[in-house]
């Protein structure tokens, strides 16, 4: 992300370089507020405008993927090679799932399409397993409430 900064021609202060890696070591498919209060911790007089338009920023340079997340409105995806994202349509959460290689798929798109890809993801939805749980003693508990 710091390379991709520099690249850019993008000052790397020490608020930005904060935001970068927090990103780069976290695998939560944050939200911009989570990212703000992480990197607050250690700036406390950062601003919220310079999270996000870093964020913003590294998005639009392709090192973050910005993921809908209803209510929550956006969350970043830290992980920009192809994989799987499982999102729990009860509580937000992301969880990324590795598929195989799926190279020769992407080709196969690209080719006929004649789209130019820049990031690739499958997203599934549904139920994470704790909300699983979570529905299922709640339907218990009616039952035999």
């Amino acid at each position: 992300m710091l390379d991709a900064l520099r690249r850019a021609h993008y000052r790397l202060t020490p608020q930005r370089m904060a935001v970068c890696r927090y990103l780069a070591e976290t695998r939560t498919h944050p939200t911009p507020s989570e990212i703000y209060h992480a990197v607050q911790k250690e700036f406390p007089t950062i601003s919220r405008a310079t999270v996000y338009n870093t964020i913003t920023v590294l998005r639009d340079l392709g090192e973050v993927v910005e993921l809908p997340a209803g209510k929550e409105g956006v969350r970043y995806e830290t992980d920009v090679t192809p994989h799987v994202n499982l999102i729990c349509t009860r509580c937000g959460r992301i969880y990324d799932a590795p598929i195989g290689d799926i190279d020769d798929m992407m080709a196969l798109i690209v080719e006929e399409s004649g789209f130019q890809l820049a990031n690739f993801h499958i997203e599934g939805y549904g139920l994470c397993p704790t909300c699983q749980q979570e529905t299922a003693k709640g339907s218990h508990e009616v039952k035999h409430g």
